[in-house]
């Protein structure tokens, strides 16, 4: 009688192999289903990682358009000042590498989601006269709006000069 308790039924060994082949199914899914998501989230890190790159560079390029804006007009700087534009046409390049665009300013329709406006000058209305600094988007996403100066017309000059007097008086 022994013998019989210790060696398994062949119902026993059946239901045993099927538990077994069960786990190792679930297991399969769960992996096929881990590499899915991870795959899924690839991009999303990609993004996210360009983002963070971008946008810890982007300090430093502006800084250098700066540099560059107040670079002395003097002829024995020439090669120091050359060499400053490539390091910025190069930083520029790797950034539109990375999605980043510059916001197109002067010349353009004042845009509320792209502007900021830094100031109001006799021109034309609602058109953006100079750019105070540059803006940038990621992936069409605003990460720097761009400060402008905005055009104003005259109509609006007067209108705006009337509210002046009314609040004087």
């Amino acid at each position: 009688m022994s013998d019989e308790q210790a060696q398994p039924t062949i119902e026993d060994l059946q239901a045993k192999n099927e538990e077994l082949l069960n786990n190792w199914k679930r297991a399969a899914a769960d992996f096929e289903n881990y590499k899915k998501r991870k795959e899924a989230e690839r991009p999303e890190m990609f993004a996210m990682i360009q983002e963070m790159t971008a946008v810890r560079l982007l300090p430093s390029l502006q800084s250098l358009e700066q540099v560059l804006k107040f670079a002395p007009n003097d002829e024995k700087y020439k090669g120091w000042i050359d060499g400053l534009k490539a390091t910025i046409l190069q930083l520029e390049k790797a950034m539109e590498e990375l999605g980043l665009k510059k916001i197109a300013t002067v010349g353009q329709k004042f845009n509320h989601s792209l502007h900021e406006a830094v100031e109001h000058e006799e021109g034309d209305g609602d058109m953006i006269i100079r750019e105070v600094q540059p803006g940038f988007t990621l992936h069409d996403k605003v990460i720097i709006p761009a400060k402008v100066v905005v055009g104003k017309s005259s109509s609006a000059k007067a209108t705006e000069d009337e509210k002046e007097k009314g609040t004087a008086a």
